[in-house]
């Protein structure tokens, strides 16, 4: 016992806990833990079955790499892998995998905002926001730099693409396509995230193709199969050639923009 772990800490003998990481009062390390440098865990916390690297931040009764919420999981030797330099804010929940070959994973530098669920078999990019009481289901993969506000549900083995964002209470039911806004309880696209793209460097000239190919894809009244063979053929920029590969491979299906609406992204 460190002088960095409190004395009301349940540690199991068999993790492994850097001696600079901090644990708080009535936290509970369960078997199979490896917790890098210089995170910071709060009270209340549980971790179980967890690879968590440097400088993450857990401000208390964070549930992290229990068991998923799947009635198919039979107790398999599965995890949870996270990054470095997370916030983890209260309450939230990230269960490990049901597939004992590929862990639960999220990225390096994402807040999780308080009564945020991850569920089992997710997969989280890098520097993403998700904020309050907002469920991800299982088999969910949400890509860099996506938004997603609060109070929003989305669908199991959906896709979130990069610098995509997702209105407050928007229920997801399939793929979002990268650097768009979603909106409404079945979700619609209204637009490109246009302050996200700004906010996170992209040229001018990035973000007219990717406003041309948004309004060449969902707004021309085209077949999406049609429209992104189109679209592909003028050998587009690298964020355009992205939103095709992403809605090439969907399996759920992209959705759809919202009719009869001035575009959200039209200034």
């Amino acid at each position: 016992m460190t002088k960095n772990i409190h004395p009301t800490a349940v540690i199991d003998p068999s993790a492994q806990i850097d001696p600079s990481t901090v644990i708080g009062p009535y936290t509970v390390i369960g078997p199979d833990v490896v917790i890098g440098k210089n995170n910071h865990i709060g009270p209340h916390c549980v971790i179980e079955n967890t690879t968590m690297g440097d400088n993450n931040e857990l401000i208390a009764s964070s549930f992290i790499g229990v068991k998923p919420q799947d009635l198919s999981y039979k107790d398999e030797h599965t995890r949870v892998v996270l990054g470095n330099g997370n916030k983890i804010r209260e309450c939230v929940t990230i269960h490990r995998s049901t597939d004992v070959n590929v862990p639960t994973t999220v990225g390096n530098n994402c807040l999780l905002m308080a009564n945020s669920h991850i569920a089992h078999d997710c997969h989280l990019g890098n520097n993403i926001i998700i904020a309050n009481s907002t469920a991800v289901a299982g088999h969910i993969t949400i890509e860099d730099r996506a938004v997603i506000s609060g109070l929003i549900g989305i669908h199991q083995f959906s896709r979130i693409g990069t610098m995509a964002m997702l209105s407050g209470g928007t229920m997801v039911h399939q793929d979002v396509p990268p650097y768009c806004i979603a909106q409404g309880a079945r979700a619609r696209l209204i637009g490109i995230n246009l302050v996200g793209l700004r906010r996170n460097g992209l040229s001018k000239e990035a973000i007219l193709e990717i406003r041309r190919a948004y309004k060449a894809l969902f707004r021309s009244g085209k077949l999406l199969g049609e429209a992104l063979a189109e679209l592909e053929a003028t050998h587009p920029c690298p964020e355009v050639q992205h939103m095709i590969d992403f809605c090439k491979n969907s399996k759920r299906g992209v959705i759809a923009a919202k009719r009869s609406m001035r575009e959200h992204d039209d200034e």
